[in-house]
């Protein structure tokens, strides 16, 4: 009798414990920028915080837990302070300074991969990608950039001491195959032969006039041209510069006003050439053409989905699919910028981002 009882009490646990890891649906969000009867631009995707890791993407479940198998350690590990971002084959990853590690969080199955952590870096900061799939991570606290396989493998250290005072973000011109780094404390931008890892050029010194930083922090690569596109976050403006590293323009001044800056931080730029700023002040992302003219902004501060709290890194993939860091959250968003080709390779899609919400009259009585 007493093993029937016991029989029936595990049977019990598993039964509960398949309905506690039962998938629940995520609800559907729609955040459209600017929102309906305009032309749809930005679409709100998805939120990505960490997770369970792959070793122990399920943690211990009820029946381990009645018959009294020893819980070693944490199952699961959440991003602590993010500040770079990238995507890659289905793949967001996350620079976190505040766990010393990059977090690769797979965009369909949520699985958890950690680099980093065990050794090898301090503060990561920035993260880029080469024409064969390396990570790149640059660490500001050893001065190095590294890379690493998918698999989290080091292969390639640049960097230290003498090369770097304070190295933080960069970018990979893929069909260049070069490496462009942001030495904020040293005020300029390096780029490097990946190959090689000859030192190429150096663009900038301290200053306020044409071509010179005032501790620059992040920067990117127009696909379109080579066009290097650095945020110089302490003279408030981005600067432009092309391929061989001379100026071409710059745009932005500090102020409160839209297509002004308190707190530049993060640069991406689009398929079509189109130059995203994230602003930790205002905690949104200002969107503006390659000559300075600014188009449209969207996000807000707060707690919900395309709101932030000190908002960080931007990255923008080949499919203008964006990933933002929300540093103080402790979290990463995903977008998607409505682009021409995306239209077209996404009819569907885009006939639905168009459609008319079923609440809208709603709205329109309640703004009036």
């Amino acid at each position: 009798m007493r093993k029937y009882h016991l029989l029936l009490s595990i049977v019990v646990l598993i039964f509960l414990s398949a309905c506690s890891t039962a998938k629940v649906e995520k609800p559907e969000i729609n955040i459209i920028y600017p929102p309906y009867p305009e032309e749809p631009k930005i679409v709100y995707l998805d939120t990505f915080t960490g997770g369970a890791t792959e070793a122990q993407e399920e943690g211990p479940s009820m029946l381990d837990v009645f018959l009294g198998a020893e819980e070693t350690e944490a199952h699961t590990s959440n991003i602590v302070k993010p500040y770079g971002v990238g995507l890659q084959n289905g793949k967001v990853y996350a620079a976190d300074t505040g766990s010393s590690a990059v977090f690769v969080m797979d965009e369909k199955t949520r699985a958890l991969q950690l680099i980093g952590r065990s050794g090898g870096l301090a503060t990561p900061v920035s993260v880029a990608f080469d024409s064969n799939g390396t990570l790149y991570v640059s660490d500001s606290r050893n001065k190095k950039i590294q890379g690493y396989t998918a698999k989290g493998k080091l292969k390639y250290v640049l960097g230290g001491r003498l090369e770097f005072v304070h190295p933080t973000g960069i970018a990979i011109d893929k069909e260049l195959n070069r490496l462009y780094v942001v030495d904020t404390k040293a005020h300029h931008v390096k780029a490097f032969d990946i190959a090689t890892k000859e030192l190429l050029f150096t663009i900038g010194k301290r200053g306020k006039e044409d071509g010179e930083f005032n501790f620059p922090t992040n920067l990117s690569v127009d696909r379109r041209n080579n066009n290097i596109v650095v945020c110089d976050t302490q003279n408030f403006r981005i600067q432009i510069f092309n391929k061989d590293g001379k100026f071409i323009r710059r745009f932005g001044k500090i102020g409160d006003k839209p297509g002004m800056f308190a707190r530049p931080k993060g640069v991406s730029v689009d398929t079509e050439g189109h130059i995203y700023v994230t602003d930790s002040a205002f905690n949104n992302v200002q969107i503006f053409d390659d000559t300075g003219t600014l188009l449209m902004y969207f996000g807000s501060a707060g707690r919900g989905p395309s709101r932030f709290r000190l908002i960080t890194g931007i990255y923008i993939d080949e499919r203008d699919k964006i990933a933002i860091a929300d540093g103080f959250s402790g979290r990463i968003q995903l977008f998607q910028y409505v682009s021409e080709a995306w239209k077209k390779n996404n009819p569907e899609a885009y006939k639905k981002l168009k459609e008319k919400p079923a609440d809208f009259e709603q709205i329109v009585e309640v703004k009036e």
